[in-house]
């Protein structure tokens, strides 16, 4: 195949600008300007990141409402389940939520389904079996929730209210929740359309803590630091592969100097059995070094063993999930060898197959 490579070539003028007004060599301001970044302000920003540049969590459709329910469910004493799903987007969203409700003396529990036996995202049976049972009184979400049409109109009926944040193409109709927090949805005007879902969660913590600062709440409790949440923002959004632009680039910048500073008990352990060496961490070793690791957790046992990772508070257990996590994702290579060696050996028995565009194997 011949390639044609078109290499941009700005405005040799706009280069010159550009270069003396940020003091930097023109070939970088040309790359700046070939990524549209036309003024001096906005190459800065995008230089110099930082999370004073994300735009307004409360811009999110339903946000408003969102952080009120919550609010009034933390005062009430409210028994509060994060719903969350079980790869690293889910898990690391169900982290974020379930650690700044811990942080408010919140009452919150955890739930993720299993993938192989309970499939994607909250169902019917989950409100049943599980939520009525135990007395739940509000339900949010984390990666999943917008196509639950008939979970939520069950929760809606016994009185359960459910708080959707998800980031997935959403239908025209809206599923009945008390609030559907998703980027996509048709009348969002937020822009934030490229958001994975863990910074979905991420916005409705941080339209919380500001609730929750008007409301005089942290004046007798500790005010958590949202900056230590990002580890766990860019796993998410590194794993989920959404592009690394605007509040993405800005997580996930922003989370690597965090990962790299080994302050999470559970990340460190896991890169440690990856063979990362700490303070050099980067997006390639999260996405193909950390991110296998956990999703192993969901896909060759339960992803609920990422989360009590990711969440750990001791060393010693983090150390001995993340082995755990590491031998499944050694049996998930195996699996996946074993798999590829039988469809071979199967198109060596029966090349016919090859002629096609498509191969299905079950």
């Amino acid at each position: 195949m011949n390639k044609k490579w078109e290499i941009l070539q700005p405005d040799g003028d706009q280069v010159k600008r550009l270069s003396a007004r940020l003091n930097c060599h023109p070939i970088t301001a040309a790359v700046l300007l070939n990524r549209n970044l036309t003024t001096a302000a906005e190459a800065s920003n995008f230089l110099n990141t930082s999370l004073n540049q994300i735009r307004p969590p409360f811009a999110l459709k339903d946000m408003d409402a969102a952080v009120h329910r919550i609010c009034r469910a933390i005062a009430d004493k409210e028994k509060i389940l994060i719903f969350g799903d079980y790869d690293v987007d889910g898990i690391s969203a169900t982290a974020v939520l379930f650690e700044f409700l811990r942080a408010t003396g919140a009452d919150v529990s955890v739930y993720i389904p299993h993938r192989i036996s309970e499939g994607y995202s909250l169902k019917s049976h989950h409100i049943d079996n599980y939520a009525l049972p135990n007395q739940i009184q509000l339900i949010i979400t984390a990666d999943c929730g917008s196509g639950s049409t008939d979970a939520l109109a069950v929760a809606a009926k016994a009185g359960i209210d459910v708080i959707v944040t998800d980031h997935h193409e959403i239908s025209d109709h809206l599923p009945t929740a008390f609030a559907v927090l998703n980027p996509k949805r048709s009348d969002c005007s937020s822009g934030m359309d490229t958001l994975a879902g863990v910074g979905v969660a991420f916005a409705l913590v941080i339209a919380l803590r500001k609730q929750l600062r008007d409301q005089n709440f942290w004046k007798d409790r500790p005010q958590p630091n949202l900056k230590n949440f990002c580890d766990l923002v860019a796993l998410g959004t590194i794993g989920d592969m959404v592009p690394v632009i605007a509040e993405n680039r800005i997580f996930v910048k922003t989370g690597l100097n965090l990962i790299n500073a080994a302050t999470r008990p559970g990340i460190n352990a896991l890169c440690a059995v990856a063979g990362i060496t700490q303070q050099s961490i980067n997006a390639e070793d999260v996405a193909f070094k950390l991110v296998p690791r956990l999703n192993a957790a969901g896909r060759m046992d339960h992803a609920s063993l990422a989360l009590h990772l990711l969440t750990a508070d001791d060393t010693t257990t983090a150390h001995q999930l993340a082995q755990t996590l590491n031998e499944f994702n050694l049996q998930r290579r195996e699996l996946d060898q074993s798999i590829l060696k039988a469809i071979l050996a199967d198109l060596k028995q029966r090349p016919e197959p090859l002629k096609a565009h498509t191969l299905l194997r079950w």
